[in-house]
C-alpha cells in the first residue's frame, strides 16, 4: 500500500529532516507516525501527499512510485488518497454539504452520484442534521467531522491526516479518533500523526516511532513510544512474507 524506501529529505537550509527511513504499511492498517516536534514526523506525511519531494529514495502508494509522476499527475494522486488536517480547511463561504460535494464536483462525478453519496457521508460522520450549516455554526470537533468526511466521500483507499486532534479537547479527539477507527474497519488504510500519547496509549495500533529523521522505533498493538535515545530500531515490522513477487511496486511503473 505505502512504501518509504531509503527516503532521505535534506531541506535548503541544510537540515536533514528524514534521513534514509525505510517502512511499508499495509493495506488496511490503521497506524499512528509519532515523535516530537521537529523530528521528521511531518515531512513523512507531506511526502506522502506529494507536498514536499525526497532529496532521494522512492516512496510508493498503491503500487506507484509518486517520486517519479510528473507535476501535472499529482491533482490525480491526490484523489486516491483523503487527507484531513488539523487546522480543518473548510471553505467558510459554503455549507457543510458543499464543502463535501466540492470534493467530488473537482473530479468531475456524476450529478448524480454527489446527491446519493454526501448524505451517506454525512450521515456516517455524525452530521447528516447539519448539512445546510455553515462551517462557523459548527464546534471544532464538528468542523473535523467535515474536513473528515469531505476527505472520505471518493472512498479513497488511504486516509492521511496530520495532527487530526491537535485543536480539540479530549472529549472530541476521543470522537474523531473513534470515527478514524470506524473508517479503517470498513477496508480504508489510515495513517495519522499525532503527540496524543494518551489516544496512542488506548487505542494500542501499530506505532512508528520517529527522532532526527530516523524511524527508532516500528511496533505492533503498541503504546506510544517514549524516546530512549537508543538509536536502535525497536521490534522492526517483519516484512519477510514479501517478496519482489508479491510487493505492490515490482508490478506497476510509475503514473496514475
Amino acid at each position: 500500500m505505502i512504501e518509504f524506501r531509503n527516503i532521505t529529505k535534506v531541506y535548503s537550509t541544510g537540515i536533514a529532516a528524514v534521513n534514509k527511513v525505510s517502512l511499508f504499511i499495509e493495506k488496511g492498517e490503521f497506524v499512528f507516525i509519532v515523535g516530537s516536534s521537529g523530528c521528521g514526523k511531518s515531512t513523512l506525511m507531506k511526502m506522502m501527499m506529494k507536498e514536499v519531494e525526497p532529496s532521494s529514495g522512492h516512496i510508493f502508494i498503491n503500487g506507484i512510485d509518486i517520486t517519479r509522476i510528473s507535476k501535472r499527475r499529482i491533482p490525480n494522486l491526490r484523489r486516491s488518497m483523503g487527507i484531513v488536517f488539523q487546522d480543518f480547511r473548510l471553505l467558510f463561504d459554503k455549507t457543510v454539504y458543499e464543502n463535501v460535494a466540492y470534493a467530488m464536483r473537482v473530479i468531475e462525478a456524476d450529478p448524480k452520484l454527489i446527491k446519493k453519496q454526501v448524505p451517506n457521508v454525512l450521515s456516517l460522520v455524525g452530521l447528516l442534521d447539519k448539512a445546510d450549516f455553515y462551517p462557523d455554526q459548527l464546534s471544532g470537533g464538528e468542523q473535523q467531522r467535515v474536513a473528515i468526511a469531505r476527505a472520505i466521500v471518493n472512498n479513497p483507499a488511504v486516509l492521511i491526516a496530520d495532527e487530526p486532534t491537535g485543536n480539540l479537547d479530549p472529549d472530541t479527539a476521543w470522537e474523531i479518533m473513534s470515527l478514524l477507527s470506524d473508517i479503517n474497519r470498513r477496508g480504508t488504510t489510515v495513517v495519522v500523526a499525532t503527540h496524543a500519547k494518551d489516544i496512542v496509549d488506548k487505542m494500542q495500533k501499530r506505532v512508528i516511532a520517529v527522532k532526527n529523521g530516523s524511524v527508532y522505533s516500528d511496533k505492533e498493538s503498541s503504546g506510544y513510544v517514549e524516546d530512549h535515545g537508543t538509536g536502535i530500531v525497536e521490534n522492526p515490522k517483519d516484512y519477510s512474507h514479501l517478496t519482489k513477487h508479491n510487493f505492490p511496486w515490482s508490478r506497476r511503473k510509475a503514473g496514475v
